[in-house]
């Protein structure tokens, strides 16, 4: 039996004319991690926090992919239908990225997903984080018929709130949070179905089989 037979969400694909976003193997792993030590942060933006929850941006190789990595495999341990979180590598012209995310709990009541990405910082500037979050809406709303898609900035990460608001995303509020002993404001944003302009004709899908769809909570395919 094959692990993706196992584990169906591993077969997950979403093809755009800009951006692949597919479910890593160990290969695609060892790039990302590398992504990650370079650093995600442009430090001339001041983004804060500094440590992203996998901790892994102010230590040194190995440990800052061994964090990484921790950090990805922690979202499989934790995996359940009523809540769950799916990475994806981001492929852009034949060259991995970064990461994108999609997540929910209990999706079957809620019918919300949240999301958040990551580019190595090399690749950031490029667009890539406007179609890697194009990408995985048409997920959202096309292949799991999501009624709504949540996501959250720092109020100083200007390019991912840029991103957010071209896409149609709406204000939400706002939360203060702590990171490193700072208060930091983030930014809420949602973005429902009935806003939604992406054209599917740009999109295609792979692995949204009944069997993925059952561990996502969501009706079959």
């Amino acid at each position: 039996m094959l692990l993706v037979e196992m584990w169906p969400v591993l077969g997950i694909r979403v093809r755009t004319r800009a951006m692949e976003l597919f479910v890593p193997d160990l290969d695609a792993l060892a790039v990302l991690a590398g992504l990650a030590a370079e650093g995600i942060y442009d430090p001339q933006n001041q983004y804060l926090p500094r440590t992203p929850v996998g901790g892994w941006e102010d230590v040194p190789p190995p440990e800052a992919q061994r964090r990484f990595l921790r950090y990805y495999w922690a979202a499989f341990a934790d995996w359940r239908p009523e809540r769950w979180n799916l990475m994806f590598a981001a492929n852009a012209g034949g060259e991995i990225v970064g990461i994108q995310e999609i997540g929910a709990q209990h999706f079957s009541v809620t019918r919300t997903v949240s999301t958040g990405s990551w580019l190595g910082r090399r690749y950031q500037g490029t667009g890539y984080g406007k179609a890697m979050r194009e990408a995985i809406l048409h997920l959202a709303f096309d292949a799991f018929h999501a009624e709504r898609a949540d996501t959250a900035a720092w109020a100083t990460n200007h390019a991912s709130l840029g991103v957010s608001r071209a896409l149609g995303y709406q204000p939400n509020g706002t939360a203060t949070r702590a990171a490193e002993g700072r208060r930091v404001e983030q930014v809420n944003l949602t973005l429902r179905r009935s806003d939604w302009r992406g054209s599917q004709d740009d999109c295609t899908f792979a692995g949204v089989t009944p069997e993925a769809c059952e561990m996502l909570g969501l009706p079959p395919a």
